[in-house]
């Protein structure tokens, strides 16, 4: 993986975002995050534009700035999030991610009464 450098954003293989303070901790295998320290060999994605950081089953909150209006878009196919990250450059901005990962972490299951 390229180097990553303060100011970028990182994403985890547990789907976590976070944005980096020190990319030169004292212990080289580590990135000093906002929210934490990650391991290198944990981090998938990075850069200094959140939007790159999307994947496909993600939810999004986005504001349209033309209408005013916020909607939570879920990432469902690679179209849906060519459009989304085309909506973000040109009239919408980007409020929060709620990563698949995180999603499935805490989703409470429900099951069937027997």
């Amino acid at each position: 993986m390229e180097d990553i450098k303060v100011g970028e954003y990182v994403r985890t293989k547990n789907g976590k975002i976070d944005k980096v303070k020190n990319d030169d901790y004292y212990m080289k295998q580590y990135i000093e995050c906002e929210k934490g320290l990650y391991l290198r060999e944990n981090i998938t994605k990075h850069s200094f534009n959140l939007t790159d950081l999307i994947e496909v089953g993600d939810i999004v909150v986005m504001l349209d700035t033309k209408f005013n209006t916020k909607d939570y878009i879920f990432i469902d196919d690679t179209e849906m999030l060519k459009a989304v990250k085309k909506d973000l450059k040109s009239r919408c901005e980007l409020l929060e991610i709620l990563t698949h990962e995180e999603f499935e972490a805490n989703c409470y299951k429900v099951e069937g009464e027997n």
